[in-house]
């Protein structure tokens, strides 16, 4: 998906040359998964950050190719808006204090990019939804980045919806707005964290991140207000599966699973997720003259459907292939030192409930779902399940069982830094002062979204945990 798309439009005989090329890869696939030909001992941490550019008044900034290009740094990337854009960390050992390595690597790019903002007058917030983006920042004419492949994504996934793009939440208000592209995409900004590890371990990890991911949204909760309105707490989570749903109305009535999702249950083998991509048509079905190794074809696929735990295989520098998640469900922000907080209470919790094994299938899947979806919606108000079956409150949980599990799991990986982190999530949880909480407290006191992104970001450059910045009032 981050490669630009040289062809200006797609006959079927591309679907088809594609179609072959995606069975001749996955078959190669099924060669890795069957003699077991995976990396069996890496562990190794990545992530991408994105990013909102304002202006100075704290509306959206269409300056993303001008940032990109005066800081000359391949680790910057586009996004579908011109008001955003990406970090692509870099890549770092599970290990010893990887989490500070993360930390000042995350913090050293932030700056290069802060520092081109600046000089294009602009500045750079943090957020899972932008709040002062309005109707007209999502004017694709005038919004959209200028490169082919946005475009040719939005004309995809209109031809194959055949109807508009439609949104509706339900939170304390209620949103519904229509939209003839997919500009609402461009709503959601997050955090992805890559994980690497074992091939051994990569099935039971796959389910700790399910798990992990339901509880973190609540603790990590940074998108209530949605051009104006207070939906969920992590309202990102409804927008992007609406904003890229690929189904026309009779996949809808015969109940296909949209392109953005949970899971459709627990897996045995990572390999399964790989051969239910073909449950989806290809977007961007443009063919290369790549050898089968490289699985290109597949990887371009396996892009364009939007799981929260994504599977990935990649090769190595000397040729061998990897397996690892992307862990998708954590909002931007608020702060740099939120953001390290998060993936190491992400990182943590997952490698600490891959231990329970075989538990963590005794839930029914659907419950789990649901919970997810709670968990969006309510936050730290909702009651979800841990994986031995109680119901408790998502507090409750968090406090007791997520945060000592993340504890003891880096203690006895020997990760030296990861308590401090731990602590910033345990206090933001004990007071309930999560971003969305700050930001629906300033709405609710000012209802002024500029003022709102401008007071954020200067609470932000403190680099302050939400937790402990200025109350913005009742």
């Amino acid at each position: 998906m981050g490669e630009e798309i040289q062809k200006e439009h797609f006959e079927q005989a591309d679907y088809d040359h594609f179609q072959t090329k995606l069975e001749e890869e996955t078959e190669w696939l099924r060669a890795l998964f069957a003699r077991g030909a995976f990396d069996n001992s890496s562990r190794m941490l990545g992530y991408e950050l994105e990013l909102c550019l304002a202006d100075r008044s704290g509306n959206p900034s269409k300056i993303n190719t001008q940032v990109i290009e005066a800081t000359r740094n391949p680790l910057f990337t586009t996004e579908l808006a011109r008001f955003n854009m990406e970090i692509n960390g870099n890549i770092f050992p599970f290990r010893g204090n990887v989490f500070s390595q993360i930390e000042a690597d995350l913090a050293a790019l932030f700056q290069q990019a802060e520092d081109a903002a600046r000089n294009l007058d602009s500045q750079i917030g943090m957020f899972g939804v932008f709040p002062s983006v309005t109707p007209e920042h999502l004017e694709a004419d005038t919004y959209m980045t200028g490169l082919h492949r946005y475009k040719l994504l939005n004309q995809q996934l209109l031809n194959m919806r055949g109807r508009p793009v439609q949104l509706h939440l339900d939170g304390e208000e209620t949103l519904d707005i229509e939209k003839q592209d997919v500009m609402l995409e461009a709503l959601a900004t997050s955090l992805q964290i890559h994980m690497q590890v074992p091939f051994d371990e990569i099935v039971p990890t796959y389910h700790a991140g399910l798990w992990s991911s339901m509880l973190i949204l609540a603790a990590t909760a940074n998108s209530p207000l949605v051009l104006g309105k207070c939906c969920w707490q992590e309202s990102r989570i409804g927008i992007f599966k609406q904003s890229v749903d690929t189904r026309n109305p009779q996949e809808i009535e015969d109940r296909i699973v949209p392109r953005v999702h949970f899971g459709k249950g627990y897996i045995e083998s990572l390999l399964d997720l790989f051969e239910d991509n073909f449950y989806y048509s290809p977007i961007l079905p443009e063919v290369l003259d790549r050898p089968v190794e490289d699985l290109h074809h597949l990887a371009l696929h396996n892009g364009t459907i939007w799981r929260w735990v994504r599977p990935i295989v990649a090769r190595n520098r000397d040729a061998s292939y990897h397996l690892r998640l992307e862990l998708r469900v954590v909002p931007s922000g608020p702060t740099l030192i939120d953001t390290v907080a998060n993936l190491v209470f992400y990182v943590a919790l997952t490698e600490g409930l891959k231990t329970l094994g075989e538990q963590l299938t005794r839930v029914p899947f659907a419950t789990l779902e649901t919970d997810f979806y709670r968990s969006a919606r309510a936050g730290l108000d909702a009651r979800v399940h841990w994986p031995d079956g109680e119901e408790l409150p998502i507090t409750q949980i968090l406090l007791e069982r997520a945060l000592p599990l993340a504890r003891e799991t880096l203690d006895a990986a020997g990760i030296a830094d990861g308590g401090r982190w731990l602590d910033i999530i345990e206090a933001r949880v004990k007071t309930g002062a999560t971003g969305a909480n700050w930001i629906s407290k300033h709405w609710k006191r000012h209802a002024d979204s500029a003022k709102l992104v401008r007071d954020y970001i200067s609470q932000a450059k403190s680099n302050q945990p939400v937790h402990l910045w200025q109350d913005p009032g009742p």
